[in-house]
């Protein structure tokens, strides 16, 4: 059972409660399940910051694997080799 660490900045820190934390993950979870994992630990606010209503990762998550930003499918990637996950949301001002 892999353990992970995720960070998490502003919105999500907040949601979470907390701004790092390590998850065991079960072999074979993807960062898609991943999210929804920790959606149902966190709560609604969670979910409407890193889900959109037909359960896709949304557009706007930056999602980092181990410092490396993932793209295309991100929500199939294996976390399975993974140390760190950093999921940042937008951050607004000017």
């Amino acid at each position: 059972m892999p353990q992970v660490t995720f960070s998490y900045t502003g919105q999500l820190a907040n949601a979470a409660g907390t701004p790092e934390e390590i998850v065991d993950l079960p072999d074979g979870t993807d960062v898609r399940a991943a999210l929804d994992q920790l959606a149902a630990r966190y709560g609604e606010k969670w979910r409407e910051l890193t889900l959109t209503d037909d359960g896709s990762i949304r557009s706007t998550l930056l999602v980092v694997l181990d410092g490396v930003q993932a793209s295309g499918d991100r929500g199939a990637i294996v976390l399975d080799d993974t140390k760190s996950v950093m999921l940042m949301t937008p951050i607004a001002g000017g």
